[in-house]
Formats: structure tokens, sequence, C-alpha cells
């Protein structure tokens, strides 16, 4: 997504830590305030940013069943004081306050990778990788062709995305019941989706191989930039800013 803000602005690399740091603290500690504490950054982050509602909430559209079913198996299985009994399953007051942090761990692991890719071009993602692990390339690690394949990548999504859709309608018209209410039956007519997607996903990836030979793309170490990656001074404020999270999480296990 395109934008002139602070987090636009921000240098690749200080965005994939502050996704990767987040992720991390995020995971090993499961506490209250901690998840309280990453989600209003979060939520700041995310104004900064100028990213509407609507934008968030399509990504959210095929990932609510994951959370839903999260928060179900947390509410059942954790064993405490029962809170509801519903056709004989019992769900605990420590089930639901559990099932709540880990839907909301979940949206926080969720959101920052969102945030990530909607304020960062592919390119510059791809260049921010190869920059943080340019180390490796000293004993052998092919860095810049891994940049290159995340940049592929991050630049045909949208691409597939519309594919699946075009194709979806494509099937629908002619009589796919892709939206029965028999789940049996919406799995095996995904089948008249998918090998339409993979065909294409195919030919698409001849021609971008034939693009890149006739353009004389040999994968060299050393690939030329029309613009380097530099810190700024945004980007020492948010170094400042992200590592608060980790030191709240080593304040809170002491």
């Amino acid at each position: 997504m395109q934008g002139d803000t602070f987090l636009h602005r921000l240098d690749p690399r200080t965005k994939i830590i502050g996704c990767i740091a987040l992720s991390a603290v995020i995971l090993s500690r499961y506490d209250v305030v901690i998840a309280a504490v990453e989600t209003g950054f979060l939520v700041a982050a995310y104004a900064l940013a100028r990213i509407q509602l609507r934008h968030i909430m399509k990504r959210l559209r095929v990932l609510w069943l994951l959370l839903l079913v999260s928060f179900l198996f947390q509410s059942v299985l954790t064993e405490g004081t029962m809170w509801l009994e519903i056709a004989g399953i019992e769900i605990t007051h420590e089930g639901v306050i559990k099932g709540v942090i880990t839907v909301d761990r979940l949206l926080v692991l969720m959101f920052s990778s969102f945030l990530l890719t909607m304020t960062t071009p592919p390119i510059r993602l791809a260049s921010g990788l190869e920059k943080l692990m340019s180390p490796l390339a000293r004993i052998g690690v092919p860095v810049h062709k891994f940049a290159m394949l995340v940049s592929l990548a991050l630049r045909f999504v949208p691409v597939m995305n519309e594919e699946a859709e075009l194709v979806a309608r494509a099937q629908r018209s002619r009589g796919a019941p892709l939206r029965s209410r028999r789940i049996r039956v919406r799995i095996r007519s995904m089948a008249a989706v998918l090998i339409p997607m993979l065909s294409g996903s195919l030919l698409r990836a001849g021609d971008l191989a034939v693009a890149m030979e006739a353009r004389c793309y040999s994968g060299g170490v050393h690939p030329t930039r029309t613009r380097s990656l530099r810190y700024g001074r945004e980007d020492w404020i948010s170094w400042g800013a992200i590592s608060l999270v980790p030191l709240l999480a080593m304040l809170r296990s002491m």
C-alpha cells in the first residue's frame, strides 16, 4: 500500500526486526499485560500508518474460523471454575480468559505481519531481507536468490488473489456449488478452482523465467539498486519504541 506516513518511510530492516521482536515476545510469554501492551502498540502503529479498517477486515475474512476454533478449544479444554454449560460441554471462567488471550496473541501475529507487508513495497522488503541476511553469504548461503524469491512471491500474491476470484466467478456461472452449505460439497468443488489456478501459475512462472532470461538476469551476488538503505532519525526513534516490548517481557519474568 502506497503512503508517505511515519511507518512507510521507515527502513525495511527496522520493520522486519520489529515484526520479529513483537512475534517472539508474544509467543514466549503467555501474559495478559504483554498482550495488552503489544495490542496497543499495533493500534498506534496502524493509526500512524493511516490504514483504514476496511483494508484490515478484508484480510480477516478467511481467518475468522481459525480464531473462533482457537477460542473454543481454550474455553472448553482449560480446567477451572465452570462458567457455562451447553449440551453437556463445560466452559470454564479460566478457559474464557485464556481463549481471549490466545485470540489476541494470534491477532498480534497476524496484524504485525499485515503491517509489514502493507507499509513496505516488495522490492524494499526484499532489499531489507538481503541486508539482514548478508552475513550468511560468507558461508555460501545464496542470500540474493532468497531475496529475489521473496520479492517475486510478494508480487504474485495479489495477482493470484485476483485470478482466484475470476476463476471462482467463472465456475459459479457454470453451476459449480462453491457456496453450498455442505462442507463436503464445497471442498470437492474447490478442485474446479484450484486446477485452473495451478495451470495459470505455471504459465506465469514460465513467462517470468523467459522474461528474466531475455533481460540477462544471472542472479549476481551484488545487484544494483536505485535506492540504497540507510537508517534515519525515524528509525532510531522506532528502535527505542520497539525495545520497550522485550524490556517489559524481561521485567515481567523477574
